[in-house]
């Protein structure tokens, strides 16, 4: 994919950190190993719109987790409104659950490493205090997931798959739709409390091979992946960009 855009100088001073899982880290499995996608989206936004973007991003992170490590509030006590934006890219593993745990009792109760109430107790929060510091934030939406690559290669290289399937009635493809109430969850948090909300969830959903947009794993986007949400960020930026002009 070809990107094409205008590099952004009209604010140079401005600095994005962004929160963010494994997929703005560039990361995947391949097996049982983390591998490392050759350009990751990250790389390419901060290139092209020539802006600094400081990624705070890592393999296995949650809202749940940054929350707990005070990672937000020690962003906001030194953040300067007038020079930094608050990304976030988190969900993916939130929704995720101990699936060996699962395999053990499949037919007993289990939670998600942030079940949803928390983690959307955890978002209004995350906002309310942005909008109190004056920092200007944009939340992303999650991939769509292969459910059926991710229970064969991931879940089922952890857990005994026959068993976790009892916990899904039989039905794999309750990975997906468990995935995308957490994607429904940042979307409505963000765009009710006028926060950004920067969409590619759709970009890669309208494409018939969406499929082949993400790793064996089902769950990390591949480099045509990451190069589709590359472009999508950069164009909401450009449009972002042109309707500040227009108002100047």
């Amino acid at each position: 994919m070809r990107i094409q855009t205008t590099p952004n100088n009209s604010n140079p001073q401005k600095k994005i950190t962004l929160f963010g899982d494994s997929i703005p880290k560039g990361l995947y499995l391949e097996g049982n190993k983390i591998m490392r996608i050759k350009r990751c989206a990250v790389n390419t936004v901060e290139e092209t719109l020539q802006i600094k973007i400081d990624s705070r991003s890592a393999f296995g992170q949650t809202l749940g987790k940054c929350c707990k490590k005070e990672m937000f509030s020690d962003f906001f006590k030194t953040a300067d409104p007038s020079a930094d934006i608050l990304a976030v890219s988190l969900g993916g593993n939130d929704c995720d659950y101990d699936w060996a745990e699962v395999a053990k009792d499949p037919f007993g109760y289990h939670l998600p490493k942030t079940p949803l109430p928390l983690f959307e107790e955890l978002l209004e929060h995350l906002i309310e205090t942005a909008a109190r510091t004056g920092v200007a934030t944009v939340f992303t939406s999650l991939p769509p997931i292969d459910s059926e690559r991710y229970f064969r290669n991931v879940i089922c290289a952890h857990a005994d798959g026959e068993e976790v399937m009892k916990f899904f009635c039989g039905d794999v493809t309750n990975i997906a739709r468990h995935q995308e109430s957490y994607n429904a969850a940042v979307m409505k948090s963000a765009l009710s409390a006028g926060a950004a909300f920067i969409d590619f969830r759709t970009e890669f959903l309208m494409k018939p091979d969406f499929l082949d947009y993400l790793s064996e794993d089902g769950i990390h986007p591949n480099q045509k992946g990451h190069d589709l949400i590359a472009d999508c960020v950069i164009r909401y930026a450009d449009a972002r960009i042109q309707a500040l002009q227009q108002l100047a």
